[in-house]
């Protein structure tokens, strides 16, 4: 008689908590900060499976949220639900497009204004390739360094979504408890449908993706600014210095901002500030103050970063501290 297993679980964060979605992939760590006011709510699943996992999360308000996904495994990403269009390492991808990366590869990732569900299955490669034979009769062609993603047709598209829905709310049922004939047939449906998927968008001739080299460019000048705007947290935002050190213009460094975040450099700065400021609040112990807290993140003015903060969060910055 099958033995039963517990492959399925459910987290909620209730208000924004960075080291509370460190881990919302299996065994990665990805770093979130959220980019817009209001109140914060986060339901993640995860569904673990012999060969490979199953992450989802479904967030209310956007966020950036930038790491690498796990060693030794293929990355299949995609929005499952989204308003408009994701920046991804530099490009809009569709919900519904998958976005395939190679072991160890980075993203940076960040929604649109509006609810917004993610999925990410983490598989290895020869599992994947040796599906994808067994089903389409050839291997997918998979990046050896980084990512690729390829419209799929709509049907293709729809069939991944619709996989991953069916999944989650098949697992929210099974209470805890599933045999492991459960688990084969509900792994199949899932492999199935990203196979199909990937599959539809490498098939014909291979192709240069237009844009992808200055995809790549607005991605890594992206990331050498967040670099460069961490490291100046605590003193008050300068667009020239900024610009000097990126060796682009601040009009260009401006656009660039607002393509992957949704606002300038400016309020990314505040926003950052912000949120390194609740982290340490969430994480104060007995002799922590919001003055010292305030003032270490470069917020002179303790009646404004109390507004700012409320307007960000919903809630006071004593009230964090307090909780």
């Amino acid at each position: 008689m099958d033995e039963p297993m517990a492959p399925y679980t459910r987290f909620v964060v209730d208000g924004f908590d960075a080291d509370a979605l460190l881990g919302v992939v299996r065994d990665t760590r990805f770093e979130q900060r959220l980019l817009a006011a209001g109140h914060f709510r986060a339901c993640l699943q995860r569904l673990v499976f012999p060969e490979f996992s199953l992450d989802s999360g479904a967030y209310t308000l956007p966020i950036f949220a930038s790491g690498s996904f796990a060693q030794g495994m293929i990355a299949l990403a995609l929005a499952i639900s989204c308003e408009r269009p994701m920046w991804a390492n530099g490009r809009l991808v569709e919900v519904g497009q998958v976005m395939v990366f190679a072991e160890d590869s980075e993203l940076n990732v960040r929604p649109s204004p509006g609810g917004w569900q993610w999925a990410v299955l983490l598989i290895p490669r020869e599992v994947l390739q040796r599906e994808a034979v067994l089903r389409v009769g050839r291997e997918l062609r998979l990046p050896r360094t980084g990512w690729h993603t390829r419209p799929a047709p709509p049907p293709a598209a729809e069939g991944v979504r619709h996989a991953v829905f069916k999944a989650l709310e098949a697992a929210a049922a099974w209470e805890g408890v599933i045999t492991p004939a459960q688990m084969a047939a509900q792994a199949s449906l899932l492999l199935g449908a990203f196979v199909e998927a990937v599959s539809a968008g490498d098939a014909g001739p291979a192709r240069r993706l237009d844009g992808w080299g200055s995809a790549r460019h607005r991605d890594a000048l992206v990331r050498r600014a967040e670099d460069y705007l961490k490291a100046h947290l605590e003193r008050p935002f300068d667009s020239r210095a900024l610009a000097l050190a990126l060796g682009v213009g601040e009009r260009q460094i401006e656009r660039l901002f607002r393509d992957a975040y949704g606002h300038g450099p400016c309020h990314w700065h505040q926003l950052a500030r912000l949120n390194r400021a609740r982290t340490a609040l969430l994480h104060a112990d007995e002799r922590g103050t919001v003055t010292d807290i305030a003032l270490r993140f470069g917020f002179s003015h303790l009646g404004r970063f109390s507004i700012l903060y409320r307007h960000v969060f919903g809630e006071c910055p004593k009230d964090t501290l307090r909780g």
